[in-house]
């Protein structure tokens, strides 16, 4: 007799893979629930349980910058310094191996459908996607030139449902922008005292797996961005990512990131004294899978 899945909403669901400790597993939810039966397939990229994911495909893939420098919304000043980001990660993503396309200004409308549009491209031949935002922001929102937008419709169109040609490969997001306008002022320390990895067998995953989310700071507070030399996070990401992006894996490479806007910036607005010697760390968010070295792309 087959175990079964008891779900918070009262259904029950048959099981259809023997667990382990023999018991059912139970969802911590309320409601119901938004699933499908239907069993999806995609071509599988890397062994089941290879540790690493692969980065020798024909291509890098595509990197997506989208840069917004001035806004049709009155309240929102123009982001000086921004074209200084946009022109560092370009270079950097380049040398990277990625196929790197520079976006200005869009309207949200235009970066939704751009989204949609490189969903449904074929993505087999490529290792990984990448997008970039860079912007005004608030708490769950991101600025296009005309209005904003939820900062979850980067990634909606890429779940392994709907861009199969990206199932189980890296998709990953950096997110220059404010999450809100909370101040951090920083505290000082002192010095007082399964076994089958066969590439034959199948296996299944979340759709929202192999998805990698980094904010240029933590929800509900303020990202610093220099006038001349850009914005504290994409400075030391394009710092970390031109010495170290092809030999580190991605999320020890992020850590050295934090360290650096953590450690090495703070604002300088004497003039403003509420807004004078602030500090920030970036907001790193993975599901990830594997680890995620990107090497050397000939």
């Amino acid at each position: 007799m087959s175990d079964s899945n008891t779900q918070d909403n009262g259904s029950v669901e048959n099981e259809t893979e023997q667990r382990p400790n023999g018991g059912g597993d139970e969802g911590d939810a309320w409601g119901t629930l938004d699933s499908s039966s239907v069993h999806r397939y995609a071509k599988m990229p890397v062994d089941r349980n290879a540790p690493f994911y692969n980065m020798n495909h024909k291509y890098r893939g595509m990197a997506i910058i989208f840069n917004h420098e001035h806004f049709d919304i009155h309240s929102l000043k123009s982001r000086t310094g921004t074209n200084v980001d946009s022109d560092n990660l370009s270079k950097v993503l380049k040398g990277l191996g990625f196929r790197v396309t520079v976006l200005h200004n869009l309207k949200s409308g235009d970066v939704i459908k751009y989204l949609q549009q490189t969903a449904e491209m074929d993505h087999t031949d490529n290792d990984c996607l990448l997008i970039a935002v860079l912007t005004h922001g608030e708490m769950g929102m991101l600025y296009a030139k005309d209005t904003h937008y939820k900062s979850d419709n980067l990634w909606y169109y890429f779940t392994a449902d709907k861009c199969p040609t990206l199932a189980g490969k890296p998709k990953i997001f950096f997110i220059q922008a404010c999450q809100g306008d909370k101040l951090d002022g920083g505290i000082t320390l002192s010095n007082r005292t399964e076994t089958d990895g066969s590439s034959s067998a199948t296996y299944r995953i979340p759709i929202h797996a192999d998805f990698l989310i980094v904010f240029s700071t933590v929800p509900g507070y303020f990202s610093w961005r220099n006038t001349t030399r850009g914005s504290w996070f994409m400075q030391a990401l394009c710092e970390e990512l031109r010495y170290s992006g092809t030999d580190r894996d991605i999320l020890t490479l992020l850590t050295f990131v934090a360290q650096k806007v953590a450690l090495d910036f703070e604002s300088n607005t004497p003039d403003m004294l509420p807004m004078h010697q602030q500090k920030q760390v970036p907001c790193i968010t993975s599901m990830l899978t594997r680890l995620l070295v990107f090497g050397k792309k000939h």
